[in-house]
């Protein structure tokens, strides 16, 4: 089946430059934008299902991007198994502090998310150290996230057919985290608010087409 997956629209947090995993802000002006554009760009796509995480960024933007879309659009489900990477107590801080712990962990001098993930290239590795830096130790280990996609990608085989087109609206560190860990793009980097990536989802795994795409307009 063909996964076509959306990142959220921008948030407040994001344009704060906060962190934000299971904390979740309202859509910007642009964030709406975002998902409208996003939709304006698969409005000739034919879903045969569509899934959000359940966080309020994401079922907005789903919204938005069905809204657009020219073609009967399904029930728009949501699901916490597509919720964001769990960032532990520096969710609702600033990404800087998060990112900069993570880079001095790993002694990588560009403390942002795409220069570790560059130099590091193992994004388990990476949420583990997360979860090591964290203050209170309360976010989700590699293994916690792992087994959450793993069952979202099992719940897609089960439910639908090889040739169905399927819409999910979720967030960039679990787009990057799919693309690298189960696509094996290893220079996947945190897609923009709005980008859509294409995956082929089928028994023996997942391939990745379309990546960070802001510019392709889908049939």
């Amino acid at each position: 089946m063909k996964l076509y997956v959306v990142r959220h629209g921008q948030t407040i947090f994001n344009q704060l430059n906060k962190v934000q995993g299971w904390a979740d802000t309202p859509l910007t002006k642009k964030g709406e934008k975002d998902g409208k554009m996003a939709g304006q760009r698969l409005k000739n796509v034919k879903f045969n299902a569509a899934y959000s995480s359940d966080t309020s960024r994401a079922i907005h933007t789903a919204e938005f991007v069905l809204a657009e879309n020219n073609n009967p659009t399904p029930q728009l489900k949501f699901m916490p198994e597509w919720r964001e990477y769990f960032f532990g107590s520096f969710e609702g801080g600033s990404n800087d502090i998060m990112w900069g712990a993570v880079a001095d962990a790993f002694d990588v001098s560009e403390k942002t998310p795409d220069a570790i993930a560059k130099s590091i290239h193992d994004m388990t590795a990476i949420m583990n150290k997360i979860h090591e830096v964290d203050p209170q130790h309360i976010g989700e280990t590699a293994a916690d996230f792992w087994q959450r996609m793993s069952g979202a990608l099992d719940h897609l085989k089960a439910k639908h057919q090889p040739n169905d087109n399927i819409l999910i609206v979720t967030h960039g560190q679990l787009i990057g985290n799919l693309a690298q860990h189960y696509a094996h793009l290893n220079d996947a980097q945190r897609p923009r608010n709005g980008a859509v990536a294409v995956f082929d989802l089928d028994d023996s795994g997942l391939r990745v087409t379309h990546f960070n795409d802001l510019e392709t307009n889908f049939i």
